[in-house]
Order: C-alpha cells, then sequence, then structure tokens
C-alpha cells in the first residue's frame, strides 16, 4: 500500500497536468518535453540496473556504446518527426466535387427512378385495363348472342307466357351493345 498511493496520486497529477497544460502547449513545446523526459527515463534506467548491465556478458564489448547509441537513434528520430511535422508535405486529399453537381445528379438519379417507376405502373394499370377490357367485351358479345335470339321466344302467346316474351324482349334491349 505504501507504494500504490503516491504512484496513484503521480498518476492523477500527470492527467491533471495533461488536462489543463497539454492543449495549450505548441507541438515543439511538447517535443522538447519529450526529449527532457525520455533522457530522464534512459538516464534513471540506467541508473536503477547498473548492476544488471554488469553482471551480463554476452554484449561486455557493445555495452559501453549501447547508450549513446540508443539515445543517438532516438534524437535522431525525434528530429526527424519535427521536421516531418514542420515541412511540407501534405497528404493528399481528394477533391470535393461542387454542390451543384452533387445536387444535379442526386435530382437526375431521382427522376430517373420515378420514370422507370412511373413507366411501370403506367404498363401495369394498361395491362390490368387491357385485361378488364377483354373479360367485359368477351361478356358482352356472349350476352349480345344469348339474347339476341329474341325472335325464337315469341312463339306461344297465351296469357302466361305473354309476359315472358316481353320481358325477353326487354332484358335484349338492356345488354345490347349499341344501347350502352
Amino acid at each position: 500500500m505504501q507504494f500504490f498511493l503516491p504512484g496513484l496520486a503521480l498518476f492523477l497529477f500527470a492527467i491533471a497536468i495533461t488536462f489543463f497544460l497539454a492543449p495549450y502547449a505548441t507541438p515543439m513545446v511538447a517535443s522538447i518535453l519529450s526529449i527532457i523526459f525520455l533522457t530522464y527515463g534512459v538516464y534513471d534506467h540506467y541508473h536503477l540496473f547498473a548492476s544488471e548491465y554488469r553482471l551480463s556478458t554476452w554484449q561486455d564489448a557493445w555495452k559501453i556504446y549501447a547508450p549513446f547509441i540508443m539515445i543517438g537513434a532516438i534524437i535522431l528520430y525525434v528530429i526527424y518527426g519535427i521536421m516531418a511535422f514542420f515541412s511540407g508535405g501534405k497528404v493528399p486529399v481528394p477533391s470535393m466535387p461542387s454542390v451543384s453537381n452533387v445536387t444535379t445528379n442526386l435530382s437526375k438519379s431521382v427522376s430517373d427512378m420515378a420514370n422507370t417507376a412511373t413507366s411501370y405502373m403506367n404498363d401495369t394499370a394498361n395491362a390490368a385495363a387491357n385485361a378488364v377490357n377483354n373479360v367485359a367485351n368477351a361478356g358482352n358479345n356472349m350476352l349480345k348472342n344469348i339474347t339476341s335470339n329474341t325472335g325464337n321466344n315469341t312463339g306461344n302467346t297465351s296469357s302466361s307466357n305473354a309476359n315472358n316474351t316481353t320481358q325477353n324482349n326487354t332484358t335484349s334491349r338492356y345488354f345490347d351493345k349499341d344501347n350502352l
């Protein structure tokens, strides 16, 4: 517990500093601070683990050069990052089409879809109307054929059938295509 609370307090303090001060720092200040903290971290790491570096044997010939090589590579990398950040290099960004072209293309697409839908609806309505007309014409022709033979129904004119002949003639006139 004795190491946890100071570490937590330091962590929260670092978050507060970052939250309140980092937005106002320029990129140059941030890079200088990162170089300073990195240098301190390498120095502290070297002093903390110096005994382990001394006991390591396979890199004895290179161990005196390792910190300088590492620090030099990191410094070169940070300098390259700063130069790349402040140089005139740009990321290619595709140009946006003008709004009038987008609006024109959109309205053209919508009108094409509406015209296609309208033509399908018109074709369907015409086919349905033709089907209804064909059925109605067939029904009228059938009724006309059935009722056009009214002359054959005038045979018996007795009092019980006299009304029937008149009714057949009325039916014939009602379903006649010319009277519609």
